[in-house]
């Protein structure tokens, strides 16, 4: 990018001599690709260290305690997003380190591990909410007007 800067300067010392001369100044701005960055990479690789660390905590509790109370997780894990999303963008992705790059990979196999257990986890719940669900409603009944417990959705 170019700038043209103009000023009115008088050429000679007399105040009125109507003769003025045209300074003109370039700049250029020059913009450099973005390319592996460990330095700029850091607030990230920190944030994203920092999430790994709280989904692998939680998986640890629900590997040893599937009864485990999961709030105090929740508000790590959110913590860790609020870290990740301020400094992502901090990074672009043109700048981010290798070092970066092995984390996030990390931190993907960390989430895999972490959702699949959720899930078997919501899955067993499930089914005990099911088999007390039945039961009450056995109970209750004397068998006069017996409705079909309705199927999970498909």
């Amino acid at each position: 990018m170019n700038a043209r800067l103009e000023t009115d300067t008088p050429k000679s010392d007399t105040p009125n001599s109507g003769v003025t001369e045209t300074t003109q100044v370039s700049t250029e701005i020059v913009v450099q690709a973005d390319r592996p960055d460990p330095v700029r990479s850091t607030p990230l690789t920190v944030a994203v260290r920092r999430a790994i660390r709280a989904v692998r905590d939680e998986t640890r509790a629900l590997r040893s305690n599937p009864t485990t109370d999961l709030k105090a997780f929740e508000y790590g894990k959110s913590q860790a997003l609020l870290d990740l999303t301020r400094a992502r963008s901090l990074v672009p992705p043109g700048a981010f380190s290798d070092d970066l790059r092995q984390e996030l990979a990390a931190f993907k196999a960390a989430l895999e591990e972490n959702v699949g257990l959720l899930h078997m986890h919501m899955n067993a719940v499930s089914e005990v909410v099911q088999m007390m669900s039945r039961t009450m409603i056995d109970f209750d009944s004397d068998g006069t007007y017996q409705a079909p417990f309705p199927e999970p959705a498909r």
